[in-house]
């Protein structure tokens, strides 16, 4: 990105809270809040970026800066960052989490993404029916109407398109052989989707496919269902994404990052490699029944 380009609002207000932390230094909380006449909570969600984050007030964001002694040049640059990340993304104004809006605008600006999937195939890369028969099972507890089910479905269809037409990021993704033959909404269902991973699988600068197979035996994420690691080189960032019925949680915690990158490399030792990975996707999609 070069220093004439905006980055995206979400990496925008994740660098915004990073910088405004940075200032803070060892002040406090309090100490501060009461300077700019906030609240240390109002402080602590401007430093966050994450979800639950929240970006200052022009006013806000001036008294912050001034009480901080930056310069006219920093200024200028952190109040253009806080107008880029008070932009709505496409995404807005849709049923959908805080948390998830913030995972897309990740995702958009990611430049590599890891995933791994031990039940479903990953959201990025799953066709609209199968997307249709997912998000209907698993929203049938919140009891979740037909329309918001359908806006579901056709905001991860556009992450998807967007994804392609950007042919950015780079997603490597492993998937457990069980998430390849479980027959969720049916043979049908299935054999289009195994075709579209087949079909992704063919452009390697978009994405790598690995198959986890029975065979691996016990592995490095046997207690985890699911994660995403996103790199956001542009931002200096990189997040764990993991996605609940009641919270999705975002970790950028170095230690909890670098738990994650061992895992992930543990699982593409023991995974299949792409053309097996094909192949097992081939076997399977011609023994789906008629």
């Amino acid at each position: 990105m070069s220093s004439e380009e905006k980055p995206p609002p979400t990496v925008a207000r994740w660098v915004l809270a990073r910088e405004l932390r940075r200032l803070r230094g060892d002040r406090s909380f309090t100490g501060v809040a009461k300077a700019v006449r906030s609240q240390g909570s109002s402080l602590a969600r401007w430093e966050s970026g994450k979800a639950d984050g929240q970006v200052p007030g022009v006013h806000s964001l001036e008294r912050l800066l001034t009480h901080y002694d930056v310069g006219a040049e920093e200024t200028a640059r952190l109040m253009d960052l806080r107008d880029v990340a008070r932009t709505p993304g496409w995404w807005q104004g849709r049923d959908i989490g805080r948390p998830y809006g913030t995972f897309i605008g990740l995702e958009a600006a990611a430049d590599e993404i890891y995933t791994y999937e031990s039940q479903i195939i990953p959201g990025l890369l799953q066709t609209e029916e199968y997307a249709r028969e997912v998000i209907r099972a698993v929203s049938a507890a919140e009891r979740v109407r037909a329309e918001e089910v359908a806006d579901r479905v056709a905001v991860r269809m556009r992450r998807q398109k967007e994804w392609v037409a950007r042919r950015s990021p780079h997603v490597c993704a492993i998937i457990a052989e069980s998430a390849l033959r479980s027959l969720v909404g049916g043979p049908s269902v299935m054999r289009e989707q195994l075709a579209r991973l087949l079909e992704l699988s063919e452009v390697d600068d978009l994405f790598t496919l690995h198959v986890l197979p029975f065979e691996a035996g016990a592995h490095a994420a046997m207690e985890i269902s699911a994660f995403t690691l996103i790199d956001v080189s542009d931002a200096g960032l990189t997040s764990v994404y993991i996605e609940g019925p009641t919270a999705d949680i975002f970790m950028d915690d170095p230690d909890d990052v670098t738990t994650y990158r061992r895992v992930a490399e543990h699982l593409r030792k023991v995974a299949l490699g792409v053309p097996e990975s094909r192949a097992l996707i081939s076997h399977i999609l011609e023994d789906l029944p008629a």
